[in-house]
């Protein structure tokens, strides 16, 4: 019997706490009805339901994110979604004599799917006579609270400086609601810290938390005020660009810049608003210079500089090897930054540097710092594997390597892929190549072939303790494994490396090197 599936009265309590606030869901189908299970948490982040939801379910599928409920509706904005959800859970709502209409939701609040019908007003979600919400006694709803804040603290200690300094206010003002014994407003400040912090852990990764629940409200720092002016003021800026390509790329930094001011990170939204107005300006002017050289037609109009890259770095040797470096370190970095391994501090400043001078096109000098920013995320990747290795049998270690070394491996075949992509845009310049800038971006379409699914069925064996269940999830593991070998036989990965005609690269040659380590841990 599941020890997290809600049932019930427990079910009822915390469906009224949704009431109130968002909290941390997961779900995991069961290959029967009965044994779905879905969980909920006031305290935890909705990833480590999830795991514990996962690690209880007999099926391999699962979603987590945050639940509320207003009225006869529960709203679940999810993080990691599942087809044919909202039928599933009504179902299992109903048989819990608690039926809800569901919605659910994306990360942006964007309707997926829904079950709604008209539902009676049983009055079973209403507050009645538990004045608190909650069904927890005052001293036990205070212990509660108490630990709270005692996680939250230890979050912060492991923040960057500049990020825990303008968090302090909001923890201060947390604990002296709970002093004051006003726990309503101590538990939603400690809450509204919890998503901040997971926000400002996840936002330098492509896969930044866009469902957690809003960070909160700035504090009247005279900085941030006149980073959020001039993030307004580059926005109007870019809006008057006609270059679609441009515009599209200087959207993403001005994107960057608003998540790093609202983290309240002063000194990187300052860089980054340093660089975005040097590439507006260098956008602008070469689409004033094309508008005087360039006669054009009607219809020349509008594409003609569709395929103009935001700055050219393919000009020079030293601009293309800061280009094949950049493609190589990006996604690295800006994981190592989310996950918090090694000396954050160092890489974040060595990569602001990085970026920065090229940005400016000082290529010589930003080349000399790749060597640093390698042993940075050396150091980071042997924390984190040590971290993942801490307090696990011996024999699932060879696991934990399989499946981080896997992790690794896809981040690095987006670098090489970038940099099989910044050669053909070099060599194919002029007008006989038009369009060849944007049709570069469908070589990373051959890696979503590549997705996830092996890494969930590694980390569904490191999470399960039975024997016998965990040669089950061997032979899963095995399937996804010897799809993904299949795939690198496809005659574009078969090419890619050493046949492309632009470049030699190592896109199939890291995959497989990965892959094989992963059938040797499969097979111990």
């Amino acid at each position: 019997m599941s020890e997290v599936a809600l049932k019930g009265d427990e079910l009822k309590k915390l469906l009224k706490v949704a009431k109130k606030q968002e909290i941390a869901f997961a779900y995991a189908p069961g290959k029967k009805p009965e044994d779905d299970i879905f969980s909920m948490d006031r305290k935890k982040a909705p990833e480590v339901v999830s795991r514990q939801v996962r690690k209880e379910s007999d099926g391999s599928k699962y979603a987590f994110g945050f639940a509320s409920v207003s009225g006869k509706v529960i709203s679940l904005k999810c993080e990691r979604e599942l087809p044919g959800m909202s039928k599933k859970l009504k179902k299992l709502f109903k048989a819990e004599k608690c039926p809800l209409n569901v919605v659910i939701l994306d990360g942006s609040g964007k309707v997926l799917e829904e079950d709604i019908e008209e539902l009676p007003d049983d009055g079973l979600l209403d507050d009645g006579d538990d004045q608190d919400g909650n069904e927890l006694d005052e001293e036990a709803r205070r212990k509660t609270v108490l630990e709270m804040a005692s996680s939250i603290k230890n979050k912060l200690a492991a923040l960057p400086d500049n990020v825990r300094k303008a968090l302090a206010e909001h923890y201060a003002k947390a604990v002296k609601a709970l002093k004051d014994g006003d726990l309503d407003a101590a538990e939603n400040g400690f809450n509204k810290l919890n998503a901040a912090i997971n926000k400002v852990e996840n936002a330098n990764t492509g896969t930044g938390d866009s469902s957690a629940p809003p960070p909160p409200p700035p504090p009247s720092n005279p900085d941030v005020i006149k980073l959020l002016g001039v993030a307004s003021s580059l926005e109007k800026r870019i809006d008057g660009l006609q270059d679609g390509e441009s515009k599209t790329k200087l959207l993403g930094v001005l994107e960057r810049l608003n998540n790093q001011i609202e983290a309240e990170d002063i000194k990187a939204a300052g860089e980054t608003a340093k660089v975005l107005g040097a590439a507006i300006t260098k956008a602008s002017a070469a689409q004033t210079q094309e508008a005087k050289d360039t006669p054009q037609t009607d219809e020349d109009e509008d594409d003609s500089s569709d395929e103009t890259p935001l700055i050219d770095h393919t000009g020079t040797e030293d601009g293309r090897a800061w280009s094949d470096a950049f493609a190589n370190l990006e996604a690295p970095v800006l994981a190592a930054l989310g996950k918090g391994f090694g000396d954050v501090s160092k890489m974040r400043a060595a990569w602001s540097a990085f970026t920065g001078a090229g940005g400016q096109q000082k290529y010589e000098g930003a080349l000399k710092l790749v060597p640093g920013i390698e042993k940075l995320l050396a150091d980071a990747e042997a924390a984190e594997s040590s971290d993942a290795e801490k307090d696990i049998p011996t024999n699932v270690v060879p696991f934990v390597r399989a499946r981080l070394g896997w992790i690794k491996a896809r981040t690095s075949l987006r670098g090489e892929m970038g940099k099989l992509q910044n050669a053909i845009i070099a060599q194919c310049k002029g007008e006989e190549y038009e369009g060849i800038a944007n049709d570069t971006k469908e070589l990373f379409e051959y890696l979503e072939a590549l997705d996830d699914k092996l890494e969930n069925a590694l980390e569904a064996l490191v999470q399960e303790p039975d024997g016998d269940k965990r040669e089950t999830l061997k032979k899963t593991a095995r399937s996804v494994l010897s799809d993904f070998q299949a795939e690198l036989e496809t005659p574009f990965f078969k090419d890619v490396d050493g046949n492309n005609g632009f470049t030699n690269v190592s896109v199939r040659g890291t995959a497989q090197s990965a892959l094989s380590a992963v059938n040797s841990a499969l097979a111990s």
